[in-house]
C-alpha cells in the first residue's frame, strides 16, 4: 500500500479522549481487515492520558495505522493541517476520535469514491449520547445526492461543512497543496475550512452520501463562544474566501442564520450552555445581521421569547425551513 497513493485516508486527529478513540478503533478496525484502499492516521496532540496504549494495543492485535504524536499540544486546527499534510491518499477524511463510521458504512464510501470523482463529498449523520451501542442497521441504499452547483452544495450543507467527521475532500483536486493560506485559520476553531472552501470556490463536483454512515456523539464539544466561532468568525472566513455577497458565500451565512443559530441559540438557553463560553449572544449577532431579515425572523425571537414559546417559534421555523427546501431555497437567496 505505501507503494501506491491510497483511494482514502481516515485520518483521526486526538487528544485526550483514549476512551473515545478505542470505540472508534473498535468498530473500524474490522471495516479496515485486508482493505489496501485505505490509509489510517492518527496525529495524537500529546495526550496525557491512555491513548498511546490504546493505539499500540490496536497496533499489537494486526491494525494498519501510522500513528503521529505531537510533542506538544498544537491546537485542534494545526492538528487537523497536519493530519491533511500527511495524508496520502486520493480523498482525505478527517475523522473525529468520538465519532464512530458505522459497521459496513466503510464498504459502501469506497463504492462511491470508485464510481464518481467528486471533489466534495457531504455525509449524512445520526447521533448517538454517552457510548456507542451498535444497533441493527436498516440496509444501505447506496443513494447520493449530486449537486448542480457549488451554491446549492453550500445551501444544503451549509454549517455542516464545519463538522470534519461529516466532510471529505478530493486532496488530489489540488495541484499544489496551499499550506500557508491553510495556517492562516489557526487559532480560528475553523481551520478544517481551508481545504473545503479552497475547493468549494474553485467549481467542484459536489455530492451527499444520503445514507447515515456516520455515528456523531452527541453534547460532548465545548470551550469555545459558539455566536464568536459560527458567527463573528465564520462570516469573516467566508467573506475572505468568497466575499459575503457571492452566492456561495450568501448561502452558507443565510442558512446559518436560518438554521444553525435557532438551534444553538435555544439549546444554550436550554442548558444553560455549561460547555461553551459566556457571551452575549444577543448582541454578538445583531451587531453581524441587523440588516438581514432572517436574524429577526429566526434568530432574535428565540433569543427574546420564554422558553416554551421559543420552542414554538423554532419548530415554525423548521417548517418554514422545509417549505424553503422544497421550493428551492428562495429565501436563502
Amino acid at each position: 500500500m505505501h507503494d501506491e497513493r491510497p483511494l482514502l485516508t481516515i485520518a483521526v486527529p486526538t487528544y485526550n479522549r483514549h476512551g473515545c478513540l478505542e470505540e472508534l478503533l473498535t468498530v473500524l478496525a474490522p471495516q479496515l481487515a485486508n482493505e489496501t484502499r485505505v490509509e489510517l492516521v492518527i496525529s495524537d496532540n500529546a495526550s496525557q492520558d491512555d491513548t498511546p496504549r490504546v493505539v499500540e494495543s490496536f497496533q499489537q492485535r494486526g491494525l494498519v495505522l501510522t500513528y503521529l504524536r505531537n510533542e506538544t499540544n498544537i491546537g485542534p486546527d494545526a492538528n487537523f493541517i497536519r493530519c491533511y499534510q500527511a495524508a496520502r491518499g486520493e480523498y482525505v477524511w478527517i475523522f473525529g476520535d468520538d465519532d464512530i463510521l458505522v459497521p459496513g458504512g466503510l464498504h459502501v464510501l469506497l463504492g462511491h469514491l470508485e464510481t464518481h470523482k467528486y471533489d466534495l463529498l457531504y455525509l449524512r449523520t445520526s447521533t448517538f449520547r454517552d457510548r456507542y451501542r451498535e444497533k441493527e442497521i436498516l440496509p444501505f441504499s447506496g443513494s447520493i445526492k449530486a449537486f448542480a452547483s457549488p451554491r446549492d452544495f453550500a445551501l444544503y450543507a451549509c454549517t455542516s461543512l464545519t463538522f470534519i467527521t461529516a466532510n471529505i475532500s478530493r486532496k488530489a483536486a489540488f495541484r499544489d497543496l496551499p499550506i500557508q493560506e491553510f495556517n492562516k485559520l489557526i487559532g480560528s476553531n475553523l481551520g478544517q475550512l481551508a481545504w473545503t472552501f479552497s475547493l468549494l470556490r474553485g467549481n467542484p463536483q459536489c455530492a451527499c452520501v444520503l445514507d447515515e454512515l456516520v455515528a456523531a456523539r452527541a453534547d460532548n464539544s465545548g470551550g469555545i463562544g459558539t455566536c464568536h466561532v459560527f458567527g463573528t468568525t465564520l462570516r469573516a472566513i467566508v467573506n475572505e474566501y468568497f466575499g459575503v455577497q457571492n452566492p456561495i458565500g450568501r448561502a452558507i451565512l443565510n442558512r446559518t442564520i436560518q438554521v444553525f443559530f435557532p438551534w444553538a441559540m435555544l439549546h444554550s438557553r436550554i442548558t444553560g450552555g455549561q460547555r461553551y463560553l459566556a457571551e452575549d449572544a444577543a448582541r454578538v449577532l445583531e451587531d453581524l445581521y441587523r440588516n438581514n431579515p432572517r436574524y429577526w425572523l429566526f434568530i432574535y425571537p428565540v433569543l427574546r421569547l420564554p422558553i416554551p414559546l421559543a420552542k414554538m417559534w423554532m419548530l415554525a421555523g423548521k417548517v418554514i425551513n422545509r417549505m424553503d427546501g422544497l421550493l428551492g431555497y428562495p429565501i436563502s437567496r
